[in-house]
């Protein structure tokens, strides 16, 4: 019997005809983990993202030397040291500004999350044409600062297509998995290299999906030998959550908000906000974001997480 596909596995969902997840669609990402959303970047913001993010892939095939925010590993298939992450993408691209402030994500955070969500961490993860590197089954955190209903997830903003040679591979539903049944299939799955099975699903996408995946889920992708595959990666945490457990400073969380208030105003500016319904940051008083004014510019973009990080909770 074949695997099955994300499209047996996902409801449908299509940004240009609907602004927000429904009741629904929440659902089926909080039991599962993992939800797919087509067509969320299209047009001019697409085309200006992938130009934009070619010229810090180009930096890092061009200079291969350590550096901040640019991750190097090995090829599992080459053995050549290869790059495939970059880390602070708001700070390093104009569209990823406008990107941060999307009405469609930022709705359907909030109603994941709840109206005093806050964005964390900003990345892009690649795969090289013809040299794209593994990425092992994994969680991207741990339990310690999770709690039920309140999903902490990536949103990852697909710019190539993702076939079955290089797309991701994720576990619906593993999200809810007791720790112990996470270490034994991580541990199955992980065995002399990229392997497949306990329901894992190969998730296809065309430039401009989106797949929203929570940090609990296990997702992972095999080495690649085709052609250049470029995912942003955009995560939100409920900032009840941060506040209480962590894992950033309380100071954190203010500068975020602002961080967000201004690519909601750099969205606003854009040509790609032609046409939507703008969001609107709603927090509750005890959330307050710090002022902020329209023409104020911020001094960076970039708040390193290790400036920040709660020693103590971790």
């Amino acid at each position: 019997m074949s695997a099955a596909t994300a499209s047996d596995v996902f409801p449908h969902i299509d940004a240009l005809k609907q602004d927000c997840i429904t009741d629904d669609q929440a659902r089926f990402f909080i039991d599962n983990g993992l939800l797919v959303i087509r067509n969320v970047l299209r047009g001019q913001e697409l085309l200006d993202l992938q130009t934009q993010t070619q010229v810090l892939v180009d930096a890092a095939n061009a200079d291969k030397t350590d550096r901040p925010d640019f991750y190097f590993k090995a090829h599992d298939i080459t053995g050549e040291r290869v790059p495939f992450r970059v880390e602070y993408i708001i700070e390093k691209t104009q569209a990823g500004k406008a990107l941060r402030g999307h009405p469609f994500i930022l709705r359907s955070v909030e109603k994941l999350q709840g109206r005093n969500f806050i964005p964390t961490w900003d990345s892009m993860v690649f795969k090289n044409a013809g040299n794209g590197a593994a990425i092992a089954w994994h969680r991207d955190g741990g339990t310690d600062c999770v709690v039920p209903d309140k999903p902490i997830f990536n949103v990852d903003f697909y710019l190539d297509e993702a076939n079955l040679s290089n797309c991701l591979w994720g576990i619906p539903g593993s999200n809810l998995w007791p720790v112990s049944r996470v270490s034994e299939t991580l541990a199955r799955l992980s065995k002399g290299g990229f392997n497949t099975g306990d329901g894992a699903v190969p998730i296809t996408m065309k430039p401009g999906d989106v797949i929203f995946h929570n940090i609990l889920a296990l997702h992972g992708s095999p080495a690649a030998q085709t052609h250049l595959r470029r995912v942003l990666y955009l995560e939100f945490r409920p900032g009840e959550v941060e506040r209480d457990m962590g894992p950033h400073t309380l100071e954190y969380i203010p500068l975020k908000q602002r961080e967000l208030l201004a690519c909601l105003r750099d969205r606003a500016r854009s040509p790609y906000s032609k046409g939507e319904r703008p969001f609107t940051y709603n927090p509750s008083a005890d959330f307050t974001p710090p002022p902020f004014h329209p023409d104020e510019q911020l001094d960076t973009y970039r708040y390193p997480h290790e400036n920040f990080w709660r020693k103590s909770k971790r």
